[in-house]
């Protein structure tokens, strides 16, 4: 039983973790940052120190990247789209000291007259003029912050490349674990 829970529910898990920590908000970036520190540290148990480890690091490295992956998919699938007016442009300093940009958007189709913040990784860049027709790509559950529509492209094929190379390392290293303490008793 263990093994079946090491190969099914820790890739399972991670994904679910990888979508919790899309959401913005530091109770959400905690919670799956514990549960993956959770699932990982009991995979790494089960499977030994050397295949744990490789567990372990591929798993947060699937880990970093099927969040945006999901992110990614889940806006151009299900992403509402809205036509959009650039309203102001500002920056601001980020932790690391570089100015960034923020746009200031209101909806002028369905959903008229609501305004949303839009940062340089959604698409804003400081170069954009007010007036400026965009569209905005809204989750409709609103899991995911919006992003203006030249920033949604969907799944890229490295992204799905990546992450299927790290769940068959994570998983074969996974299996030796499993099947090398199986064997010794």
């Amino acid at each position: 039983m263990g093994t079946v829970w090491v190969l099914i529910g820790t890739p399972l898990v991670l994904v679910g973790c990888g979508w919790l920590a899309q959401k913005e908000g530091l109770l959400w970036m905690l919670l799956a940052t514990v549960l993956v520190l959770a699932v990982l540290g009991t995979a790494w148990v089960m499977c030994g120190a050397g295949p744990g480890t490789g567990v372990a690091v591929c798993g947060f490295a699937f880990l970093l990247f099927v969040g945006p992956a999901l992110g990614d998919y889940v806006l151009q699938d299900r992403g509402v789209r809205h036509d959009a007016l650039v309203v102001d442009v500002s920056t601001y300093r980020g932790k690391s000291g570089r100015e960034r940009a923020v746009c200031t958007v209101v909806l002028t189709g369905a959903g008229r007259g609501r305004t949303v913040e839009v940062g340089d990784t959604g698409g804003c860049v400081d170069d954009f003029e007010r007036g400026r027709r965009v569209t905005l790509v809204d989750d409709p559950d609103g899991w995911l912050t919006p992003r203006l529509g030249s920033e949604v492209k969907g799944v890229e094929p490295y992204q799905g490349w990546t992450l299927a190379g790290l769940l068959v390392a994570m998983e074969a290293c996974a299996l030796h674990g499993r099947l090398r303490r199986h064997r010794r008793g």
